[in-house]
């Protein structure tokens, strides 16, 4: 499934009018509570973002978050057919994580995030990404913090 996520995340033909791009950057641990340390996760830790801002026409695809490092990675989807705007938004993402050690696994990523600017355009030359998000890599009550930045994919 993770797979099938990123090819989402990461494809989409063109349409007439301007489309908003997918964006890339990368997004920092900043924070992290108990449970997140116990499973040894580490402030600071960093990983390369690909943001997905909108719903392109052309595959009816989620918005959401996606990071990567080295040994894993994880997909953070809204429903199909939701965006992921900018502004202040709460919700419940249906995440994705993989890793070399447990394979895929899935689980629900509670979220409160901050995404600037408020109106992501096709012109968009910077978003940035502050927030929550819960259950952290399937771990129960593990609650990050993250920082993120990204530009337009060229």
């Amino acid at each position: 499934m993770l797979g099938t996520a990123v090819a989402v995340i990461g494809c989409g033909a063109a349409s007439a009018a301007p489309e908003v791009p997918v964006f890339d950057g990368v997004v920092k641990l900043t924070q992290l509570n108990q449970p997140c340390i116990d499973d040894g996760w580490v402030v600071g830790t960093e990983f390369r973002l690909i943001y997905r801002s909108v719903v392109r026409p052309s595959n009816n695809a989620p918005g959401g978050l996606q990071f990567m490092e080295q040994r894993i990675a994880f997909n953070f989807l809204q429903p199909p057919n939701k965006p992921l705007p900018g502004g202040t938004v709460k919700g419940t993402f249906a995440a994705t994580g993989l890793s070399g050690q447990v394979g895929v696994y899935q689980f629900p990523s509670p979220f409160a995030l901050t995404i600037t600017p408020t109106k992501i355009k096709a012109n968009t030359a910077v978003v940035t990404i502050q927030g929550t998000l819960g259950n952290f890599s399937g771990v129960e009550g593990c609650t990050i913090t993250v920082f993120g930045i990204a530009t337009p994919r060229l």
